[in-house]
């Protein structure tokens, strides 16, 4: 459905994972300044690690819906390195890279990494030290996503208006 409706439907698409990621940073802020209010429990670094783990879902469900859009296809393995490596991509002729910058792309994949680990626990904690970490990557990555949109959106908004 690559014609100005699809464009404008995938646009509509893409705002709503934007605002959804909106929320759930909002949810990630506030179980961040728990923990920096002196909240220490496991539970509380449970509490953020799942917010940075749901927001680098909504994060990926708007990749998915770019990559199904454009290309639809994806390896059967590795598939979430590889999306994102997609997505860094400029390709002429079909599509404009949502991400532009490597410092992002590299913020996609350190909140990845986190993502992998937390569905990994099986029953331990997280490193409070390294999920501060992580958290820092993932708030500037929440911050500039609204921008990084932006850009894309426009782009997009371009090439329906061309068709």
């Amino acid at each position: 459905m690559r014609n100005r409706e699809g464009f404008l439907a995938l646009l509509q698409e893409l705002d709503g994972d934007v605002a959804e990621l909106a929320k759930v940073a909002d949810r990630n802020r506030r179980a961040w300044d728990r923990i920096r209010s002196g909240a220490i429990d496991p539970i509380d670094w449970g509490a953020l690690g799942f917010t940075i783990h749901t927001a680098y879902g909504v994060i990926e469900n708007y990749f998915v819906r770019i990559s199904k859009f454009f290309e639809n296809g994806l390896p059967s393995s590795a598939w979430h390195k590889a999306l994102v490596d997609k997505m860094s991509l400029d390709i002429p002729g079909l599509r404009p890279a949502p991400l532009t910058s490597a410092s992002d792309r590299e913020a996609v994949l350190e909140v990845l990494k986190f993502r992998h680990r937390i569905r990994n626990l099986y029953g331990g904690d997280l490193d409070p030290a390294k999920t501060e970490a992580v958290q820092g990557v993932a708030m500037g990555l929440f911050g500039r996503f609204p921008a990084i949109h932006a850009a894309y959106r426009r782009k997009l908004a371009d090439i329906a208006e061309s068709l």
